[in-house]
């Protein structure tokens, strides 16, 4: 069992660690978690460059809902504690637009990082003999109902990528709309490799949905994030 956090100045590291894994006969878990796309949206201009930002539009619906409660808003203040950013109110255009392209270009380095990683276990060899899972912890406001960064319950912030390659999969390149959840990894895992699924898991294997993505395990997801004053805030998709 690994677990690495890192960008690409480390990515040699991760390839070190992974040399040593791939060469041995035993089974091996190994976490890698990128520090991208997150404030601040820094990334090699080749990454910048791949985008023209007149291409880019703004969130369409920069309002609060009808009738919603204050509760679930807040004041991006991750976003406000940079030089650039006014402590209050709404972004210029221009700003927006630069973070939008920011985001984007984060993104694409990310892209860019994980294909070389994945890339390496085909130099090792082990490609084919190998379950990778890739997601993100949470999503991103970039404008919408006018709130950057996430800490909310609106879906832009709780909608994250999830994407399994299973070698042998009935059907590769599949996608599903089903809900699932990030408790759901884990029991997954736990049946792709033949291991007994703890009891105190509280997720659903999702095996189901790579054989039949039109089915679903579940009525809905579940989010949580706890609001000011103490409470909590929860909405199910």
């Amino acid at each position: 069992l690994y677990d690495i956090y890192f960008d690409g100045v480390f990515l040699n590291a991760g390839f070190d660690v992974l040399d040593e894994l791939g060469r041995q006969e035993k089974p091996f878990f190994l976490g890698v978690g990128f520090h991208r796309p997150h404030l601040p949206f820094v990334a090699p201009k080749q990454f910048w460059d791949l985008y023209d930002r007149s291409n880019f539009s703004l969130a369409p619906f920069q309002e609060r809902a009808t009738n919603s409660p204050d509760l679930a808003y807040h004041n991006f203040e991750e976003l406000r504690s940079y030089t650039d950013i006014p402590l209050e109110g709404s972004l210029t255009v221009e700003k927006q637009l630069e973070l939008i392209h920011g985001y984007y270009a984060a993104s694409s380095y990310i892209d860019f990082l994980v294909g070389k990683l994945v890339s390496y276990l085909d130099t090792l060899g082990i490609k084919e003999n190998t379950i990778i899972v890739l997601w993100g912890d949470h999503g991103w406001h970039l404008g919408d109902h006018n709130l950057w960064c996430k800490h909310s319950n609106f879906e832009e912030a709780t909608r994250v990528p999830l994407m399994f390659r299973i070698p042998g999969q009935k059907l590769p390149g599949a996608v599903c709309d089903a809900p699932v959840e990030f408790t759901d990894i884990a029991p997954t895992l736990c049946e792709l490799n033949a291991i007994e699924i703890p009891h105190y898991f509280e997720g659903e294997s999702l095996i189901p949905l790579f054989n039949n993505p039109d089915t679903s395990i579940r009525y809905g997801a579940l989010s949580q994030y706890p609001r000011w004053g103490g409470r909590k805030g929860y909405s199910l998709r």
